[in-house]
């Protein structure tokens, strides 16, 4: 009975010291995880990583505990239980004072910013959430998605005029959206980058505070590609922007008229969300434990032969508290663990092992 004992301890303390996921993000090939015990795993690829398909996960070493994650086109961030903010990959801030691409595959502390909490990467550009809620942001800044007034490069991170109280925070290819306290949407840059349906929202240089009747009160908002959705404060998501691959989630749109014509759409079949993401012209829900995904099927690039698939949920996964989307797979933690499903291959060679578009499967690497 004593050795009964021993062995029952043993494995309840094995059980309690089980990692679990609690955040998600992915981005083009590259994804990271948060877990409780506030480690970081990333898996994928960056440039300059030397590594390549298929994907295995890796702990990021030399990171202090970790309280938020976000990933970009080019690299990742984690913000520490101090406030600070590390990041890995292309380094924006040392790459713009050389005029050359300079990446780093240890965790390197961005410098000039306040205490954060939350952050978001761009195409080419990265914006931070203060602790007090302000919004600095900093990068190349081609169409204003810095939101400092104009196009001028932005080495060091800038506070951005205007912007306070934010809840939730999007950077896409060439634009940034924030979602404030009082549930307001504001945008700014361009939601518009190579025009695929055109349908876009807002051209400008500065902050745009959208116009409340569109889109309701939010808590969340998710970039696509000349598209965006938000997260209602009661689990309605709304789409809005192109609509060319079916990626507002609804074939009835409503219109706004005049030269700011722009379709917006309320998801059909979702309407207790608890969790959003988009990328390229697709986008993801977490409802009822269940991960609901509309638009392009599994990142296509659209062409005449690419079918739109209406909102319908990922087979094989249940339990579902996170979701996240990028250009060669999408994720969800499910029940504390990391399933991925897209595309088996991606240039060529394969992505993760087993995976397929219907098929979720473990991260091989992932605790």
């Amino acid at each position: 009975m004593r050795v009964l004992g021993i062995l029952g301890w043993v494995l309840m303390a094995t059980l309690a010291s089980a990692q679990e996921a609690v955040e998600i993000d992915v981005s083009e090939t590259l994804g990271c995880v948060l877990y409780d015990d506030k480690s970081v795993y990333c898996f994928g690829e960056y440039p300059g990583d030397g590594g390549g398909p298929p994907f295995a996960a890796w702990r990021v070493e030399g990171l202090p505990p970790a309280s938020a994650i976000a990933v970009g086109r080019f690299g990742a961030c984690a913000v520490d239980w101090a406030g600070r903010l590390w990041c890995w990959g292309l380094d924006y801030q040392r790459s713009m004072r050389a005029h050359a691409p300079i990446v780093s595959h240890g965790p390197f502390q961005v410098e000039g910013l306040p205490p954060v909490r939350a952050a978001a990467l761009g195409f080419n550009h990265v914006c931070a959430v203060a602790v007090d809620g302000r919004l600095w942001c900093w990068g190349e800044n081609p169409c204003g998605e810095v939101g400092c007034g104009n196009t001028d490069r932005v080495i060091e991170p800038l506070q951005v005029p205007g912007i306070r109280g934010v809840r939730s925070l999007s950077a896409g290819v060439n634009n940034t959206c924030v979602v404030l306290w009082g549930g307001q949407l504001s945008c700014w840059g361009s939601d518009n980058p190579t025009e695929p349906g055109r349908a876009f929202v807002y051209e400008s240089t500065r902050p745009l505070l959208m116009k409340p009747s569109y889109f309701g009160a939010l808590s969340k908002v998710a970039n696509g590609r000349n598209f965006a959705c938000g997260l209602g404060e009661g689990g309605q998501v709304t789409c809005w922007g192109s609509n060319l691959m079916g990626q507002l989630g609804t074939q009835t749109l409503r219109i706004t008229g005049g030269s700011e014509a722009i379709g917006i759409g309320e998801v059909a079949g979702v309407g207790q969300a608890t969790d959003l993401d988009a990328d390229l012209f697709a986008a993801c829900a977490v409802q009822a434990g269940a991960v609901i995904c509309w638009g392009t099927p599994t990142y296509e690039e659209p062409s005449p032969e690419t079918v739109a698939l209406p909102p319908e949920p990922i087979p094989g996964i249940a339990g579902a508290t996170r979701v996240a989307l990028g250009a060669a797979f999408g994720c969800a933690i499910a029940d504390g663990e990391v399933l991925c499903w897209g595309l088996s291959e991606f240039e060529g060679s394969p992505v993760i092992d087993g995976m397929a578009p219907d098929r979720p499967v473990p991260v091989p690497g992932l605790p």
